[in-house]
């Protein structure tokens, strides 16, 4: 086997030395040459590689206290793969990250958020409550999710209903699941249930390509539910079937 020759020495010099500079690679310089328009960060500290951000956002959507842990040898595939933590509205994030041009890919992602922190994203109505996420993967193009796997859970929601007495009452409808089975189309399916409440609830949950949804079950008040919720369910939904279930539907764009 022949020696190595003083090129390729060369080159593995140069490779070596180009690595060490990207280690180093200011995270304040790489977010003002690189970041896409829809990102955008301020008090910026550490390196490309590993860092951290004061405040930020991701369109509309707020963070703070982030911190990442990205991994080099990704960009060989034209993709950007690591860790990232941060703060949220009355909640956290963490998740791991792998980014293409087309699509971002979120592993072991868990999160919390109150759902005021979602008003700026959501067309929510005055509903609150908190969600949280643990999701294996989560999968987005275009700022839209196309597949998921995991469970999300909706809890202590209360909402607004036009038979109580002052616009600004607010009735409790208890802790709800959503659970997401990846699919191969591109449309996200979850199943939902309560978790215990005044209602009796299931259904699933349909969102597809082209940013519609689709919302369809059952429900029914437990023995416990309010006079206001159950002639809020006789505006909204279908009449009883034999078993004093309602089915109602939901579909929209967002």
């Amino acid at each position: 086997m022949s020696a190595p020759s003083k090129f390729s020495w060369i080159a593995l010099g140069a490779g070596a030395y180009l690595a060490f500079l990207l280690t180093l690679f200011p995270a304040s310089t790489a977010y003002r040459w690189f970041a896409p328009d829809s990102l955008r960060l301020a008090g910026i500290e550490g390196t490309l590689w590993s860092g951290r951000a004061l405040l930020g956002s991701v369109g509309r959507f707020g963070l703070n206290e982030i911190q990442w842990r990205l991994q080099p040898w990704p960009l060989l595939l034209a993709r950007i793969g690591g860790q990232v933590q941060a703060r949220l509205a009355n909640g956290f994030l963490e998740t791991e990250i792998e980014a293409t041009f087309t699509e971002t890919t979120l592993r072991n992602l868990r999160a919390s958020i109150s759902l005021d922190g979602l008003q700026e994203l959501l067309p929510l109505g005055g509903i609150e409550g908190y969600v949280s996420a643990e999701l294996s993967e989560l999968r987005i193009q275009d700022r839209w999710p196309v597949g998921a796997t995991g469970e999300i859970r909706l809890g202590e929601l209360e909402v607004p209903l036009i038979f109580t007495p002052s616009s600004d009452s607010l009735i409790a409808l208890g802790n709800y699941r959503i659970r997401f089975v990846d699919s191969s189309n591109g449309v996200l399916v979850g199943n939902f249930e309560d978790q215990g409440g005044p209602l009796e609830v299931s259904g699933s949950l349909r969102l597809s390509p082209d940013r519609a949804y689709v919302i369809e079950g059952v429900v029914r008040t437990r023995p416990e539910a309010p006079v206001e919720l159950s002639q809020g369910l006789e505006f909204m939904t279908a009449p009883p079937d034999a078993s004093g279930q309602r089915a109602f539907s939901l579909s929209g764009s967002l």
